[in-house]
């Protein structure tokens, strides 16, 4: 199951960005990192930007926990 926090739900708003897209992000990336405290980077591709999605991990859960576009793997 995808949760997301409080934190990225305001964002989504804020930046305009669908959950759906985000779920297609996590579920197929073109590219994901380590990150720290058991985070997890996820980045795909779309047009000229990327859009990358921090998350993490918790049983048989993803919680996201913020999500914004990049011009590149940053």
């Amino acid at each position: 199951m995808i949760i997301f926090t409080q934190h990225s739900l305001i964002k989504l708003s804020q930046r305009n960005i669908s959950k759906e897209i985000v779920k297609k992000v996590v579920k197929s990336p073109d590219f994901t990192f380590k990150s720290y405290s058991n985070r997890e980077i996820a980045y795909k591709g779309f047009k000229k930007l990327y859009l990358k999605v921090i998350f993490r991990k918790e049983n048989k859960n993803i919680i996201i926990i913020t999500q914004y576009w990049t011009k590149g793997l940053n």
